[in-house]
């Protein structure tokens, strides 16, 4: 067996610890396991919907839910306006809303954490052409940076992911490095330095513990944006486009039929919004165990 270094049953115990903190939280557990059960839905909505996601039904068209009257039990959530089965496209609509939106979230966490990083440990001029650079960012929102480069590629999902994640990444960036150098300027920070501590040993021992739970709160601020970003495009054209079911393309389709059938509109608009809530929900118990651990 190979030898493990102490510090990986340190970090072990950490995380073990901070798991038992979390548990605590009933709620917060109960969006982690509503959480994976969103991922794994995203991972086998094929074998999971009843049927496809473009199915028509003849005759069956604009079925109410099988709640209202005139609604049936195999047309759960009902239909839209040619036949195919809402329940089923919500499934696999969420490969494509909440699967982008993770991809899109992992590559800004890691790039943009491992960027914001190095930004923020740099010193002297070049620290401070990169947060006159970032904060240049701020005065414009994602979403309008986001619908700028969209319009200069072809209209389709994945460049739309691409476009979030231009759009997204200067945002996360710049939230690390000012976490990194509000922790340099701390008075600890400064006697460590003069007790001869490498950037490395200040970076791996003290400042990554302390912005912890800032780097999850980004992380779960760029799944709310990115969700919402990806629907967003969609909705006007720029993300995903018929016969996709994305969730905001679904809205899309069916808006003019807001008054005739509710649901065809209503039930995505129900999807986006509880998968933000549970993401939200996650973050905020997950941080909360973090800082409790830390104390």
């Amino acid at each position: 067996m190979q030898d493990r270094e102490p510090e990986d049953f340190r970090e072990t115990a950490v995380l073990r610890n901070i798991w038992a903190i979390f548990r605590q939280d009933k709620v917060a557990l109960a969006s982690f396991y509503l959480f994976i059960l969103l991922i794994l839905t995203a991972l086998f909505s094929p074998l999971i919907a009843p049927y496809s996601a473009n199915q028509q039904f003849v005759g069956f068209e604009l079925m109410p839910p099988s709640w209202v009257e005139g609604g049936k039990i195999g047309f759960f959530f009902g239909t839209d306006d040619i036949g195919r089965d809402l329940l089923s496209r919500l499934i696999i609509g969420t490969a494509y809303t909440l699967g982008s939106a993770l991809i899109v979230v992992i590559f800004t966490a890691i790039t943009g954490g491992i960027l914001g990083i190095w930004a923020g440990m740099s010193q002297g001029i070049k620290s401070r052409i990169l947060g006159h650079f970032f904060d240049a960012f701020l005065s414009i929102p994602i979403l309008l940076i986001a619908i700028i480069i969209a319009t200069l590629m072809e209209a389709s999902l994945m460049n739309a992911m691409l476009a979030i994640t231009l759009a997204l990444l200067p945002y996360f960036i710049h939230e690390i490095y000012q976490a990194v150098q509000q922790e340099l300027k701390k008075e600890y920070i400064l006697m460590l330095r003069l007790e001869g501590a490498s950037d490395w040993t200040l970076l791996r021992e003290t400042i990554l513990p302390n912005i912890y739970v800032q780097y999850i709160r980004e992380i779960a601020r760029a799944f709310t944006i990115a969700i919402l970003d990806i629907s967003a495009l969609s909705f006007i054209s720029l993300g995903a486009q018929r016969p996709t079911p994305e969730w905001g393309a679904m809205i899309k389709d069916s808006l003019e039929l807001i008054y005739l059938a509710p649901w065809t509109v209503i039930l995505p608009g129900i999807a986006i919004i509880m998968t933000i809530l549970v993401g939200l929900i996650l973050s905020n118990g997950l941080c909360k165990a973090v800082e409790k651990y830390y104390e």
